[in-house]
């Protein structure tokens, strides 16, 4: 099975991802992306938590525990949701390097919590970072997966193998599924390259244990071919595909146009099943959907994230804040009556609510990043 067999050579948009000659059987079996996608396993850590939180008896559980790293990108992305390029990153991602003590410490809560992985989510590319592997390893020595965030564009065969060997789950980000297309948005050459870290990821098996993902942010300008392309490619592939409503925060005015409104995000979800359903895989988006590969989102009831500044905050899109490690213990951050209250009063993320059965359905307080994006019926 190789991805190439869905490749086409365009002389104008260079290589090119063809679904259109695509036929499965009427029931073919899909994968979830290892570690990171919601299961049975999630909803009773859910409940557990909830009961933790109430009564503050026991000790929390946690699915993974996200890790976000100040590195660098050597990538550009219109959009990018931390500003890297627009050179303006956030404060949170302002900080240094966790030293290896500082790891071990955060490596040995999460494992002693019941987390299966650490998520590494952004900051930038990790393996523009020379430590990549070492924090890898480090992380494997405490009993602890790795789900990477990658644009696929630095890894070789060599690194995918040793990655592969140590149990890594890998979700390469695309961003159209033409080459020029792509590397248009991106402000990089770099689509073959992550065509080709797909293929090799193949090669090493990791589609079949369910970790190998493709990312791709859906918009006005590439939701036609994600339904058409990409969609089943990734289903012919057995890739989780991870297709999400593009996210709206630290983008240009011009970029917003691109944005699917809520009313639009809805229509696309509809065509995105139907097409999924031709394909032989049923499902309806839930309310509070925005990706394919993901339930509503309830991640801050089994997960956490930390900050390279040292903040503890609930996901990577930072609505509530529990402290910072580098002024409490990372125990008392989590057993603190702001984390339980945090968890007992737990909605919506507000950047998850974009499929909704009616607009009556969205929520009437948005961050100003969305408010635009209510649109009319």
């Amino acid at each position: 099975m190789k991805i190439d067999n869905y490749l086409s050579d365009d002389p104008t948009l260079g290589i090119t991802i063809d679904g259109s000659s695509i036929q499965l059987p009427a029931q073919f079996e899909t994968r979830q992306l290892r570690y990171y996608s919601a299961t049975t396993k999630t909803a009773e850590t859910i409940r557990h938590n909830l009961e933790w939180a109430q009564t503050g008896e026991g000790a929390p559980e946690f699915q993974f525990v996200y890790l976000m790293l100040p590195t660098r990108c050597n990538q550009k992305c219109a959009g990018c949701f931390v500003g890297q390029d627009k050179g303006r990153l956030p404060k949170q991602l302002s900080g240094p390097f966790f030293s290896k003590q500082e790891l071990d410490q955060i490596f040995f809560f999460a494992r002693e919590h019941g987390a299966q992985a650490i998520v590494y989510s952004g900051g930038g590319e990790l393996f523009t970072w020379r430590g990549a592997l070492g924090f890898v390893e480090q992380a494997k020595k405490h009993g602890l997966n790795m789900m990477i965030f990658t644009n696929g564009t630095l890894l070789d065969r060599d690194k995918l193998q040793h990655l592969n060997q140590l149990g890594v789950a890998l979700t390469v980000s695309l961003r159209d599924t033409t080459e020029h297309l792509h590397n248009t948005v991106v402000g990089f050459t770099g689509f073959r390259r992550a065509i080709v870290t797909i293929q090799t990821a193949m090669d090493l098996g990791m589609h079949e244990y369910g970790r190998l993902a493709v990312e791709i942010p859906v918009n006005k300008n590439n939701e036609g071919r994600i339904i058409n392309d990409l969609l089943p490619v990734l289903r012919a592939c057995r890739i989780v595909p991870m297709i999400e409503e593009y996210i709206t925060t630290l983008t240009s005015e011009e970029e917003n146009k691109w944005c699917h409104t809520f009313p639009q995000a809805r229509e696309f979800f509809k065509k995105l099943a139907y097409r999924d359903a031709e394909l032989g895989t049923k499902w309806q988006p839930e309310y509070g959907t925005r990706m394919l590969a993901q339930p509503k989102c309830r991640r801050p009831l089994y997960s956490f994230a930390i900050f390279p500044n040292g903040e503890v905050v609930d996901c990577p899109t930072n609505t509530v804040s529990y402290g910072n490690l580098r002024e409490q213990n990372l125990y008392d951050i989590v057993y603190s009556d702001r984390f339980r209250k945090a968890v007992l009063s737990h909605e919506l993320c507000p950047c998850s609510v974009f499929y909704t059965e009616s607009s009556q359905q969205i929520p009437q307080v948005l961050p100003k990043h969305l408010q635009r994006m209510k649109g009319s019926e």
